[in-house]
């Protein structure tokens, strides 16, 4: 059962506030208490965090002006994680090869020598 993301009053006689960005995209996995979108009165700017770890599903976009107790989306937790994605809600890049163990030898690459000029002191 999806877990609804509702507008928490931001302070006492604030009754509407406008939706700031959004952290996470449609469809972002996302951890309980991550950051995922932003809402602004005339007093304050306020983070709001997901309720539960899950699939986060969007209602309302940047810049809707919406009422304390309005439900902007919610968050899916009978969802599995997807494979790859981090904690922060984005796919992990592939793990990069490893080179060839003939290009990583000792042997393969020549020595500096003294006389190069590389490593002469200063002075």
């Amino acid at each position: 059962m999806a877990v609804d993301i509702t507008i928490p009053s931001p302070g006492e006689s604030i009754t509407e506030v406008m939706l700031g960005p959004w952290h996470k995209a449609e469809g972002d996995w996302v951890d309980k208490d991550d950051v995922i979108v932003e809402i602004e009165s005339d007093k304050v700017t306020l983070e709001l965090r997901a309720p539960d770890s899950g699939i986060l599903h969007i209602g309302a976009v940047e810049g809707d002006e919406r009422n304390v107790g309005d439900v902007i989306g919610n968050v899916d937790p009978s969802a599995e994680r997807p494979a790859g994605a981090s904690s922060n809600g984005e796919t992990a890049p592939p793990a990069a090869a490893a080179p060839p163990a003939a290009a990583t030898s000792p042997a393969s690459s020549p020595a500096p020598s003294a006389a190069s000029g590389a490593s002469k002191p200063d002075g």
